[in-house]
């Protein structure tokens, strides 16, 4: 072992990238090989091996919301969308150069201080996924305390999302329906997008559980000027020996489908030498080096075990699997004079609790080769006065992790693990979390046009919902809908249709600007604000029928009312028509001029001609026609003919 402590924070420039022929080790590899391969093939539904996915997401709603553009992007890279999953968790959505068959999704938990220090950079720290890495979010967040662990500590941790069985490499061809460039994405396109919009300070630290520990070696060693500290739990780090390319080809087949020569080319060959972690050590020479292997001894019931329950034989295998190379790995390091950090454990396999607590083990290693002062190590706070009150008994937010810093005109906010406490001298102190506190974040908090909280979080009238009130509007949220902002004239207008309740139902999205006015969408239709500040609300299939015109975009424009009920059905106004329904006819729109006109002479739809049956069209010959439940306006050439 060695001290970090007095490791440069930078190298100078890029060694060259060693490609030498496979040297098989003396360690019977192969011999484990078939026991493992078969009890990969029987696993089942536990989530306790890197052999089998990881178990179901806690269920988060996503908000989606406008982020600055990035620029000085690689030619054709940019991030389409990002989306707030809570206030210091973000998913970040990217169009890709080298993966262009669909966005990646990257998702970044927060430094403490990104909230309170604006225009201060962070260090990164990578955290890269197993073989059964899924497409909707990271093993790390799911299986692990990753995001209660790092609130506390000024580093941005990076979780790629995806990349099943494909060791982040660049493939050298397509398989199973992808043709994965997971190397080039992160090197070359994901960099410039934290450097240049999600304030990087550009040290770096990468590590991975299993395939993602062989990918964290293969990325250290090819671009050794990137990284400070680099990482493998119960990793896969000799990749040539005796038995190996086998193995790694059974264990893609088991987790996908995925030929292994469709990554490296034929087993064994200058490819796989050259992601051959054991290989490529003199490239680590300047940088933190941390390793760990467990034994493969099931020690779940031990007062010391950080396991959660009964190994499976897969865990056990992959692990035996994964300690062997870990030693192969060392080996190499011995004779290329490079000491990594290494942790033989006397017990455990390969399963998510240890991965866990070697994460918390390798913190202060990366802290060290980051060189952070002790305040950017973890939190050291108090919390005081009307916010010290309102977190009084909760458990919901958890621990506070920096000390109550100024927001907005006059204001004070606190983070903390899962949530924020907010403090004004108008509206007292209130405390958010979850998706609404996401929202709230996503639309620049206190500085925002909501203000500050007025109320916690409330539960709606349906006791399904859940909403917080603000200054100027309000959030509300439910499980199908998300959480989603409301100003108060809109509320208003929304509340004479019964609130969430009525047959408006939730916001299903944000107001939109559109031609001077706002359009908000709700389950059961709109609400809208007009250029002069006047609301209405569109519901049920009048709604429906102004949806699929385009809204305010039509050629009906704002409307001018509510909703009318009328003997037989109803009938709505807008800027340049109405549109009418019935139970009978459905929901359709006529315009004013003549044919609306002469309609009305008739009675409207109490008269002869009824509801109308279709909406206002053009006819060849030069004009408009509506057809009625009792015959046919049509406007020729300036006059109107009735059939």
């Amino acid at each position: 072992m060695r001290d970090t402590a007095s490791l440069p924070l930078k190298r100078q420039g890029r060694r060259a990238w060693l490609a030498a022929a496979a040297i098989p080790t003396t360690v019977a590899l192969g011999l484990s090989m078939a026991p493992v391969a078969t009890a990969q093939s029987s696993l089942g539904s536990s989530s306790f091996s890197d052999g089998i996915r990881p178990s179901d997401p806690v269920e988060r709603t996503p908000i989606d919301t406008e982020y600055p553009t990035v620029e000085n992007l690689p030619a054709g890279v940019e991030v389409e969308r990002v989306e707030w999953i809570s206030d210091r968790r973000l998913a970040i959505f990217i169009k890709s150069a080298a993966m262009p068959d669909e966005l990646v999704q990257v998702q970044m938990l927060l430094a403490r201080d990104w909230h309170s220090s604006p225009d201060r950079n962070f260090p990164e720290v990578w955290a890269l996924d197993g073989l059964r890495a899924r497409d909707d979010e990271s093993g790390w967040t799911i299986e692990t305390n990753i995001e209660q662990f790092y609130a506390d500590k000024n580093v941005n941790v990076i979780l790629p999302v995806g990349g099943e069985a494909s060791f982040y490499s660049d493939w050298q061809e397509p398989d199973n329906g992808t043709h994965y460039k997971w190397e080039t994405f992160l090197m070359q396109e994901l960099i410039p997008i934290l450097d240049n919009g999600f304030r990087s300070n550009q040290q770096r630290a990468v590590f991975g559980l299993s395939m993602g520990g062989t990918a964290a070696m293969n990325l250290a060693q090819r671009y050794p000027s990137f990284f400070e500290f680099v990482g493998s739990f119960s990793g896969y780090l000799d990749t040539t020996s005796t038995g190996m390319p086998l193995a790694i080809e059974a264990a893609q087949a088991d987790a996908g489908g995925y030929n292994s020569e469709a990554m490296w080319g034929p087993l064994g060959s200058q490819d796989w030498v050259d992601h051959d972690p054991k290989r490529g050590i003199s490239e680590l020479k300047d940088m933190t080096v941390y390793v760990s292997a467990g034994s493969g001894v099931d020690d779940f019931g031990d007062p010391e075990s950080v396991a959660t329950d009964v190994a499976n034989s897969a865990g056990i295998g992959l692990e035996v699997l994964s300690r062997m190379t870990t030693s192969t790995f060392m080996s190499y390091a011995k004779a290329a004079g490079v000491e990594p950090i290494s942790f033989f454990r006397p017990s455990g396999v390969h399963a998510w609790p240890y991965w866990q607590f070697e994460m918390t083990q390798a913190w202060p290693y990366i802290a060290n080769a980051f060189g952070l002062s002790t305040e950017d190590r973890g939190a050291d706070c108090t919390t005081e006065g009307a916010i010290a009150a309102a977190v009084s008994g909760q458990t919901t937010i958890g621990s506070c992790v920096n000390n109550e810093y100024p927001v907005g005109d006059d204001g004070m906010r606190q983070d903390f693990r899962n949530g924020t406490a907010y403090w004004s001298p108008d509206t007292g102190a209130h405390t958010l979390f979850g998706a609404i506190n996401a929202r709230y974040n996503a639309l620049e908090g206190p500085a925002g046009w909501l203000g500050f909280p007025t109320s916690g979080e409330l539960i709606a009238p349906d006791g399904v919902g859940r909403y917080v009130k603000f200054e100027n509007g309000s959030i509300y949220w439910s499980p199908s809908t998300g959480a989603w902002e409301i100003p108060n004239d809109m509320i208003d207008s929304w509340g004479t249709a019964g609130f969430e309740t009525g047959d408006l139902g939730y916001p299903t999205a944000g107001a939109a600007s559109v031609n001077g006015g706002l359009v908000q969408q709700f389950q059961g239709g709109y609400v809208i604000r007009t250029p002069e500040d006047g609301v209405h609300w569109v519901r049920g299939l009048i709604g429906q029928k102004y949806g699929e015109m385009g809204t305010v975009n039509s050629e009906l424009g704002f409307p001018t009312s509510n909703e009318y009920l009328i003997s037989g059905g109803a009938f709505q106004r807008f800027e340049n028509g109405n549109i009418y329904w019935s139970p009978s006819t459905g929901a359709h729109f006529i315009k004013y001029g003549a044919i609306f006109d002469a309609w009305g002479e008739a009675d409207w739809e109490q008269g002869e001609l009824g509801f109308p049956t279709a909406d206002q069209t053009s006819i060849p010959a030069g004009g408009e026609v509506v057809e009625f439940e009792n015959g046919t306006l049509s406007e020729i050439n300036g006059s109107i003919e009735k059939s």
